[in-house]
């Protein structure tokens, strides 16, 4: 039995989740506390080196890091969101490269200086954000004009490159990230938000914690 260890409020969690939902793979979900630190205790670490989360137990085996979990639950169900092709897979690779790197990263330094920091009491780095927002400002573009010429990141079909892409974008209402040049990105999003794979998860992000 796959066991997801994750947390509601770490989108990187999401991406292994929606994976599970939208392969209709048998699973369970295993919240780890943060605020409380379990992440750093022996037990987790046994699981996953790095203290952080998503992680992932498929019997003894065990494994880290979002997007190696979604390919390794995709390609153990044998799901055609993540195809056998080596070029299929090539493109899905690089959209999700994109997102991880370009599009996630910076969401989150937005995200923990507007959201995660007053939770903490610490003070918001505001040169993080404007750092974030650039990288948004050069990058979402991109994805803009991709998705005004194709239904999904990777074509006519949703792939691990589009849950990657919707966890991603998660916190954006919460971190009060300006969507509105973006009416492409921003109405998919949108539908994929209503879909089985997201709606069997929570209705927003953040509704867990009563956000």
């Amino acid at each position: 039995m796959l066991n997801i260890y994750y947390h509601p409020m770490s989108f990187p969690s999401l991406g292994p989740v929606f994976t599970a939902e939208a392969i209709g793979a048998s699973y369970n979900k295993t919240v780890v506390d943060l605020l409380n630190q379990e992440q750093k205790s022996p037990e987790y670490l046994a699981i996953s080196p790095y203290g952080k989360v998503p992680a992932l137990t498929d019997g003894d085996f065990k494994m880290a890091e979002s997007a190696a979990i979604m390919r390794y639950m995709a390609r153990r169900e044998k799901s055609d969101i993540y195809p056998s092709d080596i070029k299929a897979q090539a493109e899905i690779d690089q959209w999700m490269d994109y997102v991880n790197h370009h599009i996630r990263s910076a969401v989150g330094r937005v995200q923990f200086n507007r959201v995660v920091a007053p939770m903490m009491g610490v003070r918001a780095d505001e040169t993080s954000i404007k750092v974030g927002l650039k990288f948004l400002e050069n990058n979402l573009p991109v994805l803009e004009a991709r998705l005004s010429d194709a239904a999904f990141l990777c074509g006519d079909a949703l792939t691990l490159a589009d849950l990657a892409l919707v966890a991603a974008l998660e916190p954006v209402k919460m971190a009060k990230i300006d969507m509105t040049p973006y009416p492409t990105l921003t109405a998919w999003l949108t539908a994929r938000r209503g879909e089985t794979f997201y709606t069997n998860i929570h209705t927003h992000f953040g509704a867990e914690m009563g956000q």
